[in-house]
């Protein structure tokens, strides 16, 4: 019998909280229509659903907006928050949240980054600030295009800069080569963490944040503003930097599922990479289909389970490219 996806208690889903790169957005794509349509029957029925993202707002409001979900939007690990405007309003939405932190704690991971060879750019609410020498300087401005002036500049030596400036930082990110930030994640942790919260959100992205922001901070905040509990909350990612999302929701188990795995059980017709994230909202009947939880999970065979209703999505790295910008 067709039944809504319950936690244990048997409270409904109420909450939808999603990563976009990746997860809903695949690499050189757009958002699937059957992505777009299960999100918006799952609002409809009455579930809250937003996008938790590692990328700064401005840079996927868009696809929010096309989406059509509710918000508040989650940027930058969770350490900024927005309502998304109103019909007609111009501007980024009402700023409800954000964590920063102080810039010599900034200088000091982009000089450890600069000593493990990698560039690292801070970013200040809207504004990305590079060092000269920064050769990722050039594919941010074609990222922001027209509007590259207002939301890019550059100092001769960027961690001299934020070592003597008081600033506010909401966010540091070092660029690498594809699998080098992996291999660093754990000496960086080392180095600055208790002082700076330390992740990957793709492939060639580390990321530094405030001590305690994360997608998990992010959702605990989102759950208390909304007065959703975290138990009838779903979170959807593929990265590292959703591990902590993931985590907040879970009361127990984590399900852990191939987004992007060919088997016909699981996905039906669903091409790899297009609408798996469709699917499992479709799965888990936010938007009104049934939940089979005799399906094979993607991920090496047995039960598909739901235990606080978290769903983790994994094989997707593969799909990330140059979708910034972060």
């Amino acid at each position: 019998m067709s039944r809504a996806a319950t936690n244990d208690s048997g409270g409904p889903i109420k909450l939808l909280v999603m990563d976009l790169d990746g997860t809903l957005l695949p690499h050189d794509g757009e958002i699937s229509p059957r992505t777009i349509a299960a999100i918006r029957a799952a609002r409809d029925r009455g579930v809250h659903t937003t996008i938790s993202s590692g990328r700064n707002i401005p840079s996927f409001l868009h696809h929010a907006q096309r989406v059509g979900v509710n918000g508040p939007l989650l940027g930058m690990q969770g350490a900024i928050a927005r309502d998304l405007p109103t019909v007609g309003e111009k501007g980024l939405g009402k700023l409800l949240r954000h964590v920063p932190f102080p810039s010599h704690l900034g200088a000091r991971a982009v000089a450890w980054c600069s000593e493990n060879g990698l560039w690292g750019h801070a970013v200040i609410r809207e504004l990305y600030r590079f060092d000269e020498r920064d050769p990722h300087r050039v594919t941010y401005e074609k990222w922001f295009g027209p509007n590259s002036p207002e939301r890019l500049d550059a100092v001769d030596d960027l961690v001299s800069h934020l070592a003597s400036k008081r600033l506010f930082l909401s966010k540091v990110v070092a660029h690498a080569p594809a699998g080098h930030p992996e291999s660093s994640l754990a000496s960086a942790r080392s180095a600055l963490g208790g002082e700076l919260d330390v992740t990957i959100s793709h492939p060639e992205y580390l990321e530094f944040t405030a001590p305690g922001v994360n997608k998990g901070s992010g959702v605990r905040w989102l759950s208390r503003r909304l007065g959703i509990p975290l138990a009838q909350t779903m979170a959807i990612g593929d990265q590292h930097n959703d591990r902590e999302m993931i985590e907040a929701v879970c009361q127990e188990r984590i399900v852990l599922i191939n987004l992007h795995s060919r088997n016909p059980r699981v996905d039906g017709e669903a091409p790899c990479g297009t609408c798996g994230a469709g699917v499992r909202i479709e799965r888990f009947k936010l938007a009104g289909a049934a939940l089979h939880p005799e399906d094979d999970d993607g991920a090496g065979g047995g039960r598909l389970h739901v235990r606080g209703a978290i769903v983790f999505l994994i094989g997707a790295s593969e799909l990330f490219g140059n979708c910034g910008p972060w």
